[in-house]
């Protein structure tokens, strides 16, 4: 049987997801009015299936839904997998709420099913009521562009799996209307009716007092919404584009020149985790005064100003100090770094040159070393005496060293302190430890 609608407000799942027209789709259906719509409004596909998930909640009444499902698609001819889970186990398990365990239990269970089936695509029945909701619990909570869009009418699930929502457009009544209409019946779930959590409040208190305020409230919104994330997504392109130009260390000039919409989004795209308002504010402020190597300790991410840019360091690449004493011939360094010690004139083979980025010749007269000649990390404090001019080593003018390679590449030193440093002018080589005329040994420190 197959009462499939062209009604224009239903979208094509397929086309929402960018895949061919018979790729196969899954439908998650509670049995209730909103799903049982879906089904039967996609019915007829050769490539359709549906889903249930038993969530271990209200006892006959959840047997109840998963036997009508049964009966549903087998009057429609769709075949159907039906799902268990334990939600009070998962609630109980990882300190949430029963509700957010379901949903997160649910899905977990459906993925996994899509997964084995080889099944690219879901479909559920999110609705402009549903629509409306979301946007205003975000409107409630201060949300920017991408919480004012709402409701995703697609989104990836998992790797190589959307969830497409096709009845957006579509208000609960419409959908109950067509149900009536074919003469299809549908379960209810009683849980709908209980005030306790957020959503239901605002689905059975706030809205109707909306739409008798505002007729037609939920599609309006429903429009909204859908025109606010085609707004959001341009601007997500900006600061890719912006990205791609500048790279992962972008320059405080072009970060300071960005409109504030582009460079929140450039900091959420750059940032390992999305950080909150306050956050870029803070990024914000951090690129205007542009103090060199001022840093801010973030979610997921240390952020330094270095060489008039802003760099990003993981918490996790933080830099173990290492001290490693140098023989002739190579000596393996952390990070995958190479430090190879030969005679004047002596030439290093092509095959470590291949393998690492910077590759570095340092002359030194072995005699002077003072002590054992060692390669380890750049570290708070170093200074170094070269070209009669004492600095802080921290200083670096290449800018295409990343902070992190900065911090794991190697220096030389002896027991007097740094002998010399693999970048600045002629190395930055300590005076006292080399001159033009007068070397007998060459140090190649090789790293990326």
């Amino acid at each position: 049987m197959s009462h499939r609608s062209e009604h224009p407000a239903v979208a094509d799942p397929r086309a929402l997801a960018g895949l061919p027209a018979d790729a196969p789709l899954c439908v998650a259906l509670s049995g209730g009015a909103d799903s049982t719509a879906l089904l039967c409004l996609l019915a007829g596909d050769p490539n359709l299936t549906a889903v249930h998930v038993h969530h271990g909640i209200r006892g006959d009444e959840a047997d109840r839904d998963a036997d009508f499902c049964r009966t549903l698609c087998t009057q429609y001819g769709v075949p159907l997998t039906v799902l268990s889970i334990d939600a009070p186990t998962i609630a109980k398990e990882r300190g949430i709420s029963l509700e957010t365990a379901a949903r997160e239990g649910r899905y977990a269970a459906i993925t996994a099913h899509l997964i084995k089936a080889g099944i690219p695509l879901l479909a559920t029945a999110h609705h402009a009521d549903d629509q409306l909701e979301t946007l205003l619990q975000h409107l409630c909570r201060g949300s920017g562009l991408h919480g004012l869009g709402g409701i995703p009418a697609c989104r990836p699930l998992s790797e190589g799996i959307s969830v497409v929502r096709p009845l957006l457009l579509l208000t609960h009544g419409e959908l109950k209307a067509y149900l009536d209409q074919i003469g299809q019946s549908y379960v209810e779930d009683s849980t709908n009716g209980d005030e306790c959590c957020t959503r239901n409040r605002l689905r059975l208190a706030v809205a109707p007092l909306l739409e008798s305020l505002y007729p037609g409230c939920a599609r309006a919104a429903a429009r909204a919404a859908e025109q606010l994330r085609e707004d959001a997504a341009y601007l997500d392109s900006l600061a890719a584009e912006f990205l791609k130009a500048e790279g992962q260390c972008p320059t405080l000039k072009a970060l300071n020149a960005l409109p504030r919409p582009v460079f929140a989004r450039v900091m959420r795209q750059l940032l390992p985790k999305t950080p909150e308002q306050t956050h870029v504010e803070a990024l914000a402020d951090l690129c205007r005064k542009a103090i060199p190597h001022a840093a801010l300790s973030l979610p997921g991410a240390r952020a330094v100003i270095e060489n008039k840019r802003l760099c990003l360091e993981a918490p996790e690449n933080a830099v173990t100090d290492y001290d490693v004493p140098l023989r002739s011939g190579e000596n393996s360094l952390p990070h995958g770094n190479l430090a190879v010690v030969l005679p004047r004139g002596g030439i290093l083979s092509p095959s470590s040159r291949a393998h690492h980025r910077f590759v570095v010749q340092i002359p030194l007269c072995a005699a002077k070393i003072k002590g054992e000649l060692r390669a380890r990390n750049l570290r708070p404090g170093d200074r170094l005496r070269a070209c009669g001019v004492n600095r802080a080593v921290r200083r670096l003018p290449d800018p295409e060293v990343s902070l992190l390679t900065r911090r794991t590449m190697p220096l030389l030193a002896d027991d007097a302190g740094v002998v010399a440093s693999p970048f600045g002018k002629n190395h930055n080589i300590r005076d006292d430890v080399y001159s033009k005329e007068e070397y007998d040994t060459l140090v190649f420190l090789l790293f990326d």
